[in-house]
């Protein structure tokens, strides 16, 4: 009997998405549709070292708030830098710790790891690997893309490299979150 009723409420519930009589089913289908979107970006773009793929989820008129001062807030400035990054980090990933999203955001926290072997924006080679955070928010439309902001923890990149000196006497350069604080959502 337990059985049947919980059949009957997973009918109910499909069948209200399905027939137009809950608003949010479409929000879920619109987020879900944008995380999808989000994840084929790590996935194609940014793990497969493969620029041109950021055509396929983003829109032409894509704005960077985060660009590099070399580079311009458009797409296309944006696929020049992931080829920049994928040039001096050739190893370099970005895995996924917690995704939200809805009709009209996706809020993503990374972790980006990486050895630099090659010169990046000035500064020469260390040799020296990265494990670094960061987040990034993107707004998306019809499914692409639209805009993005994001950060990640620079400073902490840089002491890792080398280029910097740890702060207040602990080597916070290794500090990471606890593994049963990474939850995904």
């Amino acid at each position: 009997m337990k059985k049947l009723i919980l059949l009957s409420a997973v009918c109910s519930a499909f069948m209200a998405c399905n027939m137009g009589g809950n608003k949010n089913c479409a929000t879920n289908d619109v987020a879900a549709k944008n995380k999808a979107g989000m994840m084929k970006f790590y996935d194609e773009v940014f793990n497969k070292h493969n620029p041109a793929m950021f055509d396929s989820v983003t829109t032409a008129d894509f704005v960077e708030h985060e660009s590099d001062p070399n580079t311009p807030p458009t797409r296309d400035g944006t696929k020049k830098l992931f080829a920049m990054t994928f040039a001096a980090y050739p190893d370099v990933t970005e895995k996924v710790i917690n995704m939200v999203a809805d009709s009209q955001f996706v809020y993503t926290h990374y972790e980006m790891t990486g050895t630099n072997t090659a010169a990046f924006m000035g500064m020469p080679a260390t040799g020296k690997k990265i494990d670094i955070e960061g987040v990034d928010i993107v707004r998306f439309v019809n499914g692409k893309g639209v805009e993005h902001w994001g950060y990640n923890e620079e400073m902490k990149m840089m002491m890792q490299m080398g280029m910097m000196p740890g702060m207040g006497g602990s080597d916070s350069s290794k500090a990471k979150m606890p593994e049963g604080d990474k939850k995904k959502m």
